[in-house]
């Protein structure tokens, strides 16, 4: 995403890239690794948001310190199906979630 001009940051989003014009974007692929070994690949809607064509922002938000909870967000699990197993204190993931 480098090769695209940075635009201001919106709320707790503050990576943001100014794509008026752009065609094609080249979005890099994110992987999530979870202890217990689920591995999550997210596709570009897991990874961009876009409140317009001038302001489309990385969907992750950093902590303000190392040992704050992280939260796997609505965002990246919009294209995914997530099932709890509460008794076993398991979670899985598939894709083709919401569409």
């Amino acid at each position: 995403m480098s090769q695209h001009p940075n635009t201001s940051a919106v709320s707790i989003f503050d990576t943001c890239f100014d794509l008026s014009g752009v065609k094609t974007v080249t979005v890099p692929t994110v992987v999530f690794a979870f202890r217990g070994g689920a591995v999550v690949e997210l596709g570009w809607k897991g990874t961009l948001y876009a409140f317009n064509t001038s302001q489309v922002c990385l969907a992750l938000a950093g902590n303000k310190d190392d040992n704050d909870i992280a939260i796997f967000g609505n965002i990246q699990q919009q294209t995914l199906q997530v099932v709890y197993g509460g008794a076993g204190g398991r979670v899985g993931f598939a894709p083709d979630g919401c569409k």
